[in-house]
């Protein structure tokens, strides 16, 4: 997984407000941030864009309610990773001028439906991925609960297998959330090594656990994605929503972070 970096925005959240205020400027600021977008859009990479349009159409909102910005100093730790309500920070607008003031309505009233229909767009791309992928337990049910095990797709088009293991953590101080991990622990041919032993071998739950013991999920897809903008968080989310879905309450002390 890698150090968590701080993320870097293809749009700075402030760019709005950067002096002078002037529409024009920021009109070719925000034209030029979207095609940036859209070229990741026609390859199907969902993220991190969605993600950060989220948060620029999130401005938009606060600015015209409250004549705040919303930011975050967050450190990512995959390009998926969501934006919390905890994790966001208001900063009051500068005083404008009446002219900048003028500037901004004309800016916000443009941007917001630019925004919108790249929000849209990178949501339909989701939605067909999310409708492609399925992932479905292949064994050890009952051990569900733990918040660790694997995951394991054939690219048809290569005949390349993945494998990975998962970890569900809750992290420190977010009651009500998890964070799933994905490691890939073997990229290779599918007839190179049965899953088993790939496992068996490859792991590194195995200093602590039983691995023969841990949940095994298979996900396929009816074409393929780019794995990591797109193909791995839909498969993170399929997992997590699974194995919440099917742990108590009273059991999810188990993903608190270790």
């Amino acid at each position: 997984m890698g150090r968590k970096k701080k993320i870097t925005f293809k749009l700075n959240p402030e760019w709005m407000l950067k002096e002078p205020v002037d529409f024009e400027y920021n009109k070719y600021t925000l034209l030029g941030y979207l095609q940036k977008c859209h070229k990741g859009f026609d390859k199907l990479e969902v993220y991190p864009d969605f993600v950060e349009l989220s948060l620029h159409l999130a401005n938009i909102q606060s600015l015209v309610k409250e004549n705040t910005l919303l930011l975050t100093d967050k450190k990512f730790e995959y390009c998926d990773d969501e934006i919390l309500l905890k994790e966001l920070v208001t900063k009051k607008a500068r005083q404008l001028s009446d002219d900048e003031s003028y500037e901004l309505d004309k800016t916000i009233r443009y941007s917001g439906n630019k925004l919108f229909d790249a929000f849209n767009l990178a949501k339909s791309i989701w939605s067909l991925a999310h409708d492609s992928v399925e992932t479905n337990l292949r064994k050890n049910k009952k051990n569900i609960s733990d918040g660790i095990g694997f995951s394991f797709y054939v690219m048809k088009s290569t005949n390349t297998l993945y494998v990975w293991e998962y970890h569900i953590k809750r992290p420190k101080n977010f009651n009500f959330s998890t964070k799933t991990s994905l490691k890939l622990i073997f990229e290779g041919s599918q007839t190179e090594s049965s899953i088993s032993d790939i496992i068996e071998n490859l792991s590194t739950f195995s200093e602590k656990v039983n691995v023969k013991d841990l949940p095994i999920f298979e996900t396929k897809s009816s074409q393929d994605f780019p794995m990591e903008q797109t193909f791995i968080p839909i498969m993170r989310r399929k997992i997590t929503a699974y194995t919440l879905q099917e742990t108590p309450l009273n059991k999810r002390k188990n993903f608190d972070y270790k």
